[in-house]
């Protein structure tokens, strides 16, 4: 059998339809907790690998435009995370194990946080803090260990965290999904990422509906309630939905204009009455903000990422 190389692994990766990836070293995680460090998963771990799936364009702009919310949620998120990653990272994954290696695949958890990780997921129905988890032996993480997709993108060279706290793709700016692997195989390595793609523009958070952006980074909380359709942008908030829309609430015009200020607490109080769009079966929460944040950020960055922008006018909100 050929030796395993990276050469190899890119172009099996691109074949079955990765649109980027890169090979990182794991000096990047060294500072990180034990619940977040890849050594924690596999001891003996001498890089991690990192895939991209781009989300089509055209998601986006029907989105934008308020005429699809569902196909951006069902295959730019759902299909992507769940499906797609999933095949794909059993055939890599046996791709490296054929070679006599130890292939640990890694792809989102998006209803799952570890125990002291007070944040949320936007796009999912609910997420679950690990609270109950405890260590089977002093010195070792409490289970689940869930590495951070966003120092694993810039250990890989294929991404880094903008102020939204999404990741930023050199070629496809944030409109991409991703899943890694990690393994004990002797690969070369590619270099990081070392300077931020995000210039600090604040576009995503002039273009946020609930103001969930800040110069600090994101409020994933406000930003939950305002991807679940909180603001009077909200596709859906016409007609009778708008006129029963928290009737009564003496915050209401407060919540409508995004003025409102969420923390775990009263987000989790208000998804109950942020049913415009039913959630889908596998508990993915449509996306009526219409991921502007993303939009805006795209559109900011594509001259230098040599694509067309997004043909949309987005509101400012600050």
């Amino acid at each position: 059998m050929n030796k395993l190389t990276s050469e190899m692994i890119k172009a099996r990766a691109y074949e079955l339809g990765a649109q980027v990836c890169g090979i990182g070293g794991l000096e990047l995680f060294a500072s990180e907790s034990p619940q977040r460090d890849p050594k924690s998963i596999l001891p003996a771990a001498r890089s991690i690998i990192g895939f991209g799936f781009a989300v089509p364009r055209g998601l986006y702009y029907a989105m934008a435009r308020g005429s699809a919310a569902y196909g951006y949620t069902t295959l730019g998120v759902k299909y992507l995370d769940e499906e797609t990653a999933e095949i794909f990272l059993l055939k890599m994954g046996g791709l490296i194990e054929d070679h006599g290696y130890d292939a640990c695949l890694q792809k989102s958890v998006p209803n799952l946080r570890v125990k002291s990780d007070k944040e949320t997921n936007p796009e999912v129905k609910y997420t679950y803090e690990l609270i109950y988890a405890e260590p089977v032996a002093s010195g070792k993480p409490a289970p689940d260990v869930i590495i951070d997709f966003g120092v694993a993108t810039e250990a890989c060279g294929i991404g880094c965290r903008g102020k939204s706290g999404h990741i930023i793709s050199p070629k496809y700016g944030p409109f991409m999904r991703y899943c890694f692997i990690i393994t004990d195989a002797p690969l070369e390595l590619d270099s990081p990422i070392t300077e931020s793609l995000c210039d600090g523009c604040m576009e995503c958070a002039a273009a946020c509906p609930g103001r969930a952006i800040s110069e600090s980074g994101l409020d994933s909380w406000q930003c939950a309630v305002y991807y679940k359709g909180a603001h009077k942008s909200n596709p859906c908030m016409n007609g009778d939905a708008a006129a029963k829309f928290l009737a009564g609430d003496p915050e209401r015009d407060e919540i409508l204009d995004g003025s409102k200020r969420f923390d775990a607490e009263s987000a989790r109080k208000i998804y109950p009455k942020l049913n415009f769009l039913p959630q889908t079966q596998w508990g993915y929460a449509p996306c009526l903000c219409r991921r502007a944040c993303d939009i805006a950020c795209f559109n900011h960055l594509a001259k230098r990422l040599g694509q067309k922008p997004i043909p949309v006018e987005l509101p400012k909100y600050i």
